[in-house]
């Protein structure tokens, strides 16, 4: 591979879907960086019956749990609730909602539906956090056409009925030529991978050795690791500010 350029001259690449990446790049900004943002997926909420009526069951009471696995998700059960223009999903108070992690958290308060379970952001730690089902607890899962079996295993095993329905589908998009080309070239100092999904297409653009890869927990980082990426630098959380301390300690080690 070429030479890449000084580290200090390199700018962030950022590669979560539109709508997704706004307050990460905020941050990156904040701390002097130059970011690109350049989504590597774009996600497609459900709009079929299916989703629907697990909504009007949802609504009805019908389940014991709620399990949320990403902010997305919860955007895409308020445009299947029937709501029209409404800002609030309902949820008896019959039924524990189960967040992924804090983010989820948030967009679930927002609206009208708070967790009062919230994991530590990854699938794994969902499925731990769970206590094993007492009585016919019977679970409704909304998740991404490419979610990873851990979630709906887990709760099975742990004696749960799931419903698992698709809430949105992801696919990948090709990156502007220029920008693929910088990225195997060595043009920018750090990727930012926010999901297998975009670890593996990140891997098939090619990733130069000279750039850090920051992933945002284990299931990234393990995909980026198959996909045969540069040894990634995982963040302590799976949260924007950790992050933006991954990417900060990555740009450090390399600077000096």
């Amino acid at each position: 591979m070429n030479e890449p350029m000084p580290t200090p001259s390199r700018p962030v690449l950022v590669t979560r879907p539109a709508g997704r990446a706004d307050a990460l790049v905020t941050l990156l900004t904040q701390q002097g960086l130059v970011v690109e943002h350049r989504p590597l997926v774009r996600l497609t909420l459900e709009g079929g019956a299916e989703l629907a009526g697990a909504c009007e069951r949802l609504a009805a009471g019908r389940y014991t749990h709620l399990v949320v696995t990403s902010r997305t998700t919860v955007q895409a059960l308020l445009a299947a609730s029937g709501a029209g223009s409404a800002t609030r999903l309902v949820v008896p108070a019959t039924t524990r909602v189960v967040a992924v992690g804090t983010g989820t958290a948030e967009a679930l308060a927002a609206v009208g539906a708070p967790a009062s379970l919230v994991a530590d952001g990854s699938g794994a730690a969902l499925v731990e956090a769970m206590p094993p089902a007492a009585g016919p607890g019977v679970v409704l899962l909304p998740a991404s056409a490419a979610a990873s079996p851990t979630v709906p295993e887990g709760l099975v095993a742990k004696g749960y009925r799931l419903e698992q329905v698709i809430a949105y589908r992801p696919e990948t998009v090709p990156l502007p030529a220029a920008t693929a080309d910088a990225l195997r070239r060595g043009e920018y100092g750090a990727i930012v991978l926010t999901s297998p999904m975009i670890a593996r297409a990140a891997a098939a653009v090619e990733v130069h050795d000279a750039t850090a890869v920051i992933t945002i927990g284990a299931p990234t980082d393990g995909a980026a690791r198959a996909a045969g990426l540069p040894t990634p630098v995982q963040a302590e959380a799976p949260t924007d500010d950790a992050l933006v301390g991954a990417v900060l300690s990555a740009l450090d080690a390399a600077a000096s």
